[in-house]
């Protein structure tokens, strides 16, 4: 399974009311689980130079054009 593209995230549950409990579950942002439109944007933004082979190998995967 390739790498993360961004760190993964608490992100805690709440009740009916919305109130937040002491229970949570993990965010976490792999190529997989990101939308293909958001990943075009992360391929041209240069802040994630590193990610870009995972990037690419996704967006190939899913038969899109760079």
């Amino acid at each position: 399974m390739p790498g993360k593209i961004k760190p993964s995230n608490k992100e805690y549950n709440r009740d009916a009311r919305g109130k937040m409990l002491k229970t949570f579950t993990w965010k976490h942002f792999t190529p997989a689980g990101t939308s293909t439109e958001e990943l075009k944007k992360f391929f041209k933004e240069d802040k994630f130079r590193r990610k870009k082979n995972i990037i690419k190998r996704e967006l190939l995967k899913r038969n899109e054009t760079i």
